[in-house]
């Protein structure tokens, strides 16, 4: 009841209120609904409580950004941004957003076949954490050797970082230092490659997060996140907040702005423009200056594309295996192109790529209609892939937490487009095989 009055709540105030308004409402919005899930004695964590911290997280971003224009200072990183179309963006946003919870909530408890399955025998673990380690130190010695930018390499990624949420989680429950041991490990090896040779600042602070969401989880309980035990969380983002603009810089090698720790401190700036060239941590994770070419986009267009923007996706389920020269699917850079913030080069080669946002996404190819329908088709579609990996069922479900993980860790930025998708059916089809396949073998 309260996500249809708020609904309504954004409908009215969007006639008399200001874009950032808009966000500052959107962001009691999601406290208040944190305030009820941790008075309920819920679960700690599930992708919808992630959602609502992801949103207030975007909210903050956004506000810092729509403050920053709003008193004439020149953003280098989100030059692109429309004003005058602002408040329409955070209409769409929170519009969005509330038709996302909404669906979530109505099918909190659709069942779906299941793809969790438990590690009976405890030696397997032992000897996964061998594997992870030595797969880590051949990463770290040959620097990768560039493997983890194709589909294989990224697989092995998401097997390191929910590796650590996987331990993590035992080390909380069990009570056990040996797991403790094995998560930590994990954690400090992941942590010091994406230093050494990750392009996205967002994944130098991914492996703190499945360390701490893995430990709250084993936790059980929701009061745990208040405690003593979240101030190494505090601290570690600290630092990288106070690094973050220091980043960009180093792209090819982060470690070098921990190593040259006195240029950032000695940085001048030739006047205010230059000092405001690049945004920080929380402009980062804003989302209003795409939004609002998206609005701009719909206008140009006199009305939304009808679904041409994201027909793409479709291909995206042929396998390659039957279609060799499938081309790449780059929304982000088509996005880029159109609203001028991004080139091709002489190869074809597009230099820059923007994520629509599942909101603006819906927006542009159905308008009003998308956003309202689809949003809550999307909601609707992560809570049912949620109840498939039965999270909660044991510690030792080895797939429920891999998938389950990866799930909790696209909640964090809201989710970028429409495209994860693809890549949310597609493996949820692979751990379903995997499942019956040891179902049969175990029989």
């Amino acid at each position: 009841m309260i996500n249809v009055f708020f609904l309504f709540l954004y409908m009215v105030a969007s006639i008399f209120v200001s874009g950032t308004d808009m966000y500052a409402l959107l962001t009691v919005h999601c406290l208040l609904l944190i305030f009820i899930h941790v008075r309920k004695k819920l679960n700690p964590i599930s992708p919808l409580f992630i959602y609502y911290l992801g949103v207030i997280i975007v909210n903050i971003g956004n506000i810092s950004l729509v403050q920053l224009v709003e008193s004439g200072v020149r953003i280098k990183t989100y030059n692109y941004i429309i004003p005058r179309y602002i408040l329409d963006a955070s209409t769409i946003w929170c519009i969005s957003s509330t038709m996302f919870i909404i669906g979530y909530n109505m099918y909190i408890n659709k069942k779906i076949p299941k793809i969790s399955f438990e590690i009976k025998n405890r030696n397997i673990l032992k000897y996964m954490f061998m594997f992870l380690l030595i797969e880590n130190l051949l990463f770290i010695v040959g620097e990768g050797f560039n493997v983890r930018g194709n589909q294989f390499g990224k697989f092995f990624v998401l097997l390191n970082t929910i590796g650590i949420l996987f331990y993590s989680r035992l080390w909380a429950k069990e009570n056990n230092r040996t797991y403790a041991v094995y998560a930590i490990t994990l954690y400090l090896l992941e942590t010091y490659f994406s230093l050494l040779t990750s392009y996205l600042r967002f994944e130098l602070i991914l492996p703190t997060f499945y360390l701490f969401t893995g430990y709250f989880i084993g936790k059980g309980s929701i009061k745990y996140i208040f405690s003593y035990r979240v101030l190494p969380l505090v601290f570690i983002l600290i630092i990288y907040g106070s690094v973050f603009n220091a980043l960009p810089k180093y792209r090819a090698n982060f470690i070098s702005v921990f190593q040259e720790q006195a240029k950032l401190t000695t940085v001048t700036y030739s006047d205010d423009q230059d000092k405001n060239a690049s945004s920080g941590l929380l402009s980062r994770s804003a989302n209003v200056a795409q939004m609002t070419n998206i609005v701009m986009l719909v206008e140009r267009n006199n009305g939304p594309y009808n679904g041409r923007a994201s027909a793409p996706i479709l291909i995206a389920f042929i396998p390659r295996f039957l279609w060799p020269d499938k081309p790449i699917i780059q929304l982000g850079a088509w996005f880029a192109v159109q609203i001028g913030a991004g080139g091709i080069n002489e190869y074809g080669i597009i230099n820059n790529s923007i994520n629509m946002t599942v909101a603006g996404e819906l927006y542009l190819d159905f308008g009003w209609f998308g956003v309202l329908i689809g949003s809550l088709l999307f909601g609707a579609f992560i809570a049912i892939l949620w109840n498939s990996t039965n999270f909660y069922s044991s510690a030792y479900n080895l797939s429920g937490t891999i998938f389950g993980g990866y799930l909790i860790m696209l909640s964090i930025g809201s989710y970028a487009d429409l495209q994860i998708v693809v890549t949310l059916v597609s493996t949820y089809l692979i751990f379903y095989v995997i499942r019956r396949v040891v179902a049969n073998y175990s029989n």
